[in-house]
């Protein structure tokens, strides 16, 4: 690491653990080794005021190879693992790697049919595919137009079938109640 990366980590720590009123200017005089001694001193002030942070620090080391991120999966799951179980997760994924392997196989005998020359025909169709997008989005716009006047066209028209029932509902009522009249009438009529 050159100088300057080491002084610009060296603000961000003092930063950090001084604050923004502590940190010195990019021009400071005071010695390199001075600074790193004072941001020692905070750090260490920092670690035994904290209890939270001494815990975390003092399980760190035996889960240190969970929380790396360079060590690899593979090797925590040999370690970990037992053979049966690992056995068992094998046989478990047969089918996904058998297939797995069927689709590599189909990749593999495709290749050839992947060439640069056949793909450069999207750049020549790139101007009438803009032109498309154009269209395309007006045509949306003009679908959800006529869209909404159907819709208001099937409520009207619904509203009309609803009105007309309930007309033909009352003209029912009416002619049956004129009906019972004039039964009634010729009975009494008939009667006398």
């Amino acid at each position: 690491m050159d100088e300057h990366g080491f002084e610009a980590r060296l603000r961000h720590l003092e930063h950090v653990l001084l604050g923004q009123n502590i940190t010195q200017p990019k021009g400071s005089n005071e010695p390199l080794v001075k600074r790193v001694i004072a941001l020692q001193k905070e750090l260490d002030a920092v670690y035994k005021n904290n209890k939270p942070i001494r815990d975390f620090v003092t399980k760190y080391d035996t889960h240190a190879k969970l929380l790396n991120p360079n060590t690899s999966t593979y090797t925590m799951e040999r370690e970990i693992l037992a053979p049966d179980v690992k056995l068992e997760l094998l046989l478990t994924a047969n089918d996904d790697l058998e297939k797995f392997a069927q689709e590599v196989k189909q990749v593999k005998d495709l290749e050839y049919v992947v060439s640069g020359s056949e793909f450069e025909v999207i750049e020549t169709l790139g101007p009438e595919l803009a032109s498309l997008e154009v269209t395309h989005t007006d045509q949306i716009s003009e679908l959800n137009q006529i869209t909404k006047q159907v819709s208001d066209f099937m409520e009207r028209y619904n509203h009309t079938v609803n009105t007309l029932s309930e007309i033909f509902i009352q003209w029912d009522h009416i002619l049956t109640n004129m009906e019972s009249h004039v039964g009634a009438l010729e009975r009494q009529k008939t009667a006398a």
